[in-house]
């Protein structure tokens, strides 16, 4: 049975605001998404808390609504300009990272500090379209439950293990105790990615858009890689970078 809501004061309109902030996500271990594309995409292990839709929404008959929200609130709380009229609130998937597979010459990626959403999902779409492992996500990382970063997956947010709020050394140390190759791409780095070995168990670190891998990091790593820039271009987008370097993991592994 669809319960009709048509005031802002709602307890469900105030969950669904709420979950907008990152603090309250991680709170109550919710996140939003919306359009029918991205709901359609939910695997079965993300449980669904609860589906609402516009007033003048469409059913489809493989869509159980719970809510129906006034059209107009339904804008005021969609995140989209133009809201698609129908979202879902889910639990955040946990994943641990004490029972990672690093056989069988696996491809990770790491992201330190990379706080533009776009970027973010970028570079977690490029990786599922490699057949990325995993992809480490640091804390101070944008969120990739933020509802842009989500957006801007396009679903990949749900196709492949991507672990949360990370220390980033740490796992740069547990990488390389596993004989994983950790790439780090650095502006001072002496070689470039076309002369390392990424065929072997390899992980991709990409640091923040405007400072680049910490210190840490850097000493860390395996290799520190620069890619050519016979241009004028001092540096790189982030999000390009990281396709660069994963399609060159991706190229050797072919054979090409």
């Amino acid at each position: 049975m669809e319960i009709y809501i048509d005031s802002l004061q709602n307890k469900i309109i105030k969950e669904i605001n709420s979950l907008k902030n990152k603090k309250d996500r991680d709170k109550k271990g919710l996140f939003v998404l919306e359009g029918e594309r991205l709901i359609g995409e939910i695997p079965k292990e993300c449980n669904i808390k609860y589906i609402a839709a516009a007033e003048s929404y469409k059913l489809k008959d493989d869509i159980n609504i719970s809510y129906r929200i006034n059209d107009k609130l339904f804008s005021r709380i969609s995140d989209t300009v133009n809201p698609q009229g129908i979202l879902a609130v889910c639990e955040i998937m946990k994943r641990d990272c004490e029972n990672i597979n690093y056989e069988n010459d696996p491809f990770f990626v790491l992201l330190e500090n990379v706080t533009d959403p776009g970027n973010m999902g970028t570079i977690i779409r490029t990786a599922d379209a490699a057949g990325a492992d995993g992809i480490f996500v640091t804390k101070g990382c944008v969120d990739i439950y933020n509802p842009k970063v989500i957006r801007a997956t396009m679903g990949s947010v749900f196709h492949l293990p991507i672990y949360r709020n990370v220390n980033g050394l740490n796992i740069v140390e547990k990488l390389n105790y596993n004989n994983i190759i950790t790439i780090g791409a650095h502006l001072k780095g002496k070689d470039t990615p076309y002369n390392i070995n990424m065929k072997k168990g390899c992980a991709v670190i990409i640091g923040n858009e405007a400072n680049g891998l910490s210190d840490e990091i850097s000493m860390k790593a395996s290799n520190l890689v620069k890619i050519p820039m016979p241009g004028k271009a001092e540096s790189m987008n982030a999000g390009v970078a990281a396709g660069i370097l994963i399609y060159e993991a991706v190229r050797q592994r072919l054979g090409e």
